[in-house]
């Protein structure tokens, strides 16, 4: 069932419905051991020596009929390793809540993508969670923030991040927590809602990007109640240019003090505004301090990509997309493809399998969502959209 949450959902139940005072949260802080066996690339490429290096790597990938993922990906390997990971499990004020929100931050950000600005701040995803009564699980992706910093080439690839996710997903289930929820929602942004996505329709290429959660679904099927993807079309025109205007640096060189024990493999992003934002519909000063917390991305993580449709994931999914990003729309997400009507609303085709899409596509929005202007509305709109889900959707311990 296709289901456009702008025309539906909205009218139903006006936005700003069932949202009282502010509850306050209780949140606790663990880092986590996870132990994974996993299938990375074996990849052909040293860390850069110098900035040159890694712009001349940049332009090469990002060159039209770029063939270099081809000469330098070749095979897998087994890795087996233990990974410390940072994590925040927030509980809201109400008392055993069924429903745990599992939100992904993507490349260049960590945990405070979902916090952002403190509690009570307008951009703080993980109050309107709580203030919904859910309980939310965030934390410092492999390779970023508090987390574990890997072999940023060699070992830091997709396929071993979807291994860690997989086992936090199960560290949760299995009521290690301390709490037993009865629905883990899955939440998503850019890199971190997918890894594992590719389909025939014309649209496959070397720089086809995977991102997490769409890998748990098309490895492990229902392992999560729900799946929600933002910031994210499967178009993929737009990403070369999008990926060349980043202004990769060498994160170790461009801030020693907060990445100087890092290999050159880490790198940061310079150009945040040009297909991160949509002037002018943000606060400077929020820019300002989300530009001075970003984080790193790998050349694992970009390089050494593979991809697979989750056909065996059956639960419901929702896709929520700024209309003017930059990296999966070109700007534009009314755009129509694939013969759907819009780009959102084409991401249908990774989930063949599911009784439930729902797409949405907010107004004067880039792609980091959280961060303009509209975000509060989102929020909402995400949690009235699980407010709304079957109870009894299927969950694979």
């Amino acid at each position: 069932m296709l289901y456009h949450l702008l025309a539906c959902l909205v009218i139903l139940f006006p936005l700003t419905s069932g949202y009282g005072p502010r509850p306050q949260s209780r949140c606790q802080q663990a880092t986590i051991s996870v132990h994974i066996t996993a299938h990375p690339r074996v990849v052909s490429l040293a860390p850069p020596k110098n900035q040159s290096e890694l712009t001349g790597l940049v332009t090469n990938f990002t060159s039209m009929h770029s063939n270099l993922t081809t000469d330098i990906v070749h095979g897998t390997r087994t890795l087996t390793a233990t990974y410390d990971i940072w994590t925040l499990l927030c509980l809201p004020s109400t008392p055993n809540p069924d429903i745990v929100e599992f939100a992904i931050h993507g490349i260049s950000l960590d945990h405070t993508y979902w916090n952002f600005g403190g509690e009570g701040s307008q951009y703080n995803y993980v109050d309107a969670a709580t203030k919904a009564g859910h309980a939310i699980f965030i934390f410092d992706r492999l390779g970023a923030g508090e987390s574990s910093k890997p072999d940023g080439i060699q070992d830091l690839q997709e396929e071993t991040e979807v291994e860690v996710v997989a086992e936090l997903i199960r560290y949760i289930r299995s009521g290690k927590t301390g709490h037993q929820f009865q629905q883990i929602i899955g939440i998503g942004h850019s890199y971190g809602r997918q890894v594992d996505l590719c389909f025939s329709l014309e649209i496959t290429d070397a720089f086809l990007q995977s991102l997490l959660l769409t890998g748990i679904a098309a490895r492990y099927g229902n392992l999560l109640n729900a799946t929600i993807l933002t910031g994210f079309t499967p178009y993929t025109t737009p990403l070369p240019t999008a990926f060349a205007s980043f202004g990769l640096t060498i994160a170790a060189q461009e801030n020693p003090q907060r990445f100087g024990n890092l290999s050159n493999a880490y790198l940061t992003i310079t150009n945040e505004q040009f297909a991160f934002y949509y002037f002018p519909h943000f606060d400077p000063d929020v820019f300002r301090r989300a530009s001075q917390n970003k984080d790193t991305a790998a050349l694992g993580q970009i390089v050494a990509l593979s991809a697979a449709v989750a056909t065996n994931y059956t639960n419901p999914v929702l896709v929520v997309t700024g209309d003017r990003d930059f990296i999966y729309c070109g700007g534009d997400c009314y755009q129509p493809f694939a013969g759907f009507g819009d780009l959102v609303e084409s991401s249908y085709v990774l989930f063949p399998s599911i009784y439930l899409f729902s797409w949405y596509i907010p107004t004067n929005m880039g792609h980091i969502i959280n961060f303009h202007y509209g975000a509060p509305e989102v929020f909402k709109v995400i949690q009235l959209w699980i407010s709304l889900l079957n109870p009894k959707v299927s969950g694979d311990g």
